[in-house]
């Protein structure tokens, strides 16, 4: 239970500055009424047949040769060892955890056998960091697939001990349970890893 809890994420409102309307962490239209009352907006109503396909496939490149597997047997990791290297320390959360060769870059994997509603998974994640940090948001949800598991990359930023970090994180759940697959950096350094942390994250594959 431990990992679910510190798998709960930001959900906190953020403010849009306009008129009458308010964002939800979750992303979600809030609309404030003259006399002090809210409602949420109505959502807009989509013809099944028009609607498009729009998960983005992520797979694993040639180049990650190296494997580790998780003792659970549910999921394994290629990297590219050139690139990354495993750290072996024991930590309380993470089964895995990847550091890149500048160390400007973190990587870790956190394994919990209960599944979670993936829709409401970008919802959970990280929910008690608002506790030690209000300012905590959320910057973006996208559906994805890693070689062919489906899930959510949703990347939110968050203060830890008076610095900015970003964090770029695939989300998966299902019968196997729930994987977060975390990267993160310094805010000023996001850009520049973006393309290395979606790379290693494209080594998770499902046993």
């Amino acid at each position: 239970m431990k990992k679910i809890e510190f798998l709960i994420l930001f959900c906190a409102v953020t403010t849009i500055w306009a008129d009458e309307v308010v964002y939800t962490k979750a992303g979600k239209k809030i609309i404030l009424k003259e006399n002090f009352t809210w409602q949420y907006a109505p959502e807009p109503k989509v013809d099944p047949s028009k609607k498009s396909n729009t998960t983005r496939p992520i797979l694993k490149g040639t180049d990650q040769t190296s494997l580790i597997k998780s003792t659970s047997g549910v999921y394994s990791v290629f990297y590219n060892s050139a690139q990354w290297t495993s750290v072996t320390e024991n930590h309380e959360f993470a089964e895995f955890h990847f550091v890149n060769q500048t160390r400007t870059g973190n990587a870790m994997v956190i394994y919990e056998g209960l599944e979670i509603p993936l829709e409401s998974f970008p919802e959970l994640v990280l929910l008690n960091v608002v506790k030690t940090d209000p300012d905590a948001r959320i910057l973006n949800i996208e559906d994805c697939s890693v070689n062919g598991v489906l899930g959510k990359i949703v990347t939110y930023t968050a203060q830890i001990k008076g610095l900015r970090f970003i964090f770029y994180s695939f989300l998966t759940s299902g019968n196997f349970g729930s994987v977060q697959f975390s990267t993160f950096t310094l805010e000023s350094q996001f850009e520049k890893e973006k393309a290395n942390f979606e790379k290693v994250i494209s080594g998770f594959v499902l046993n």
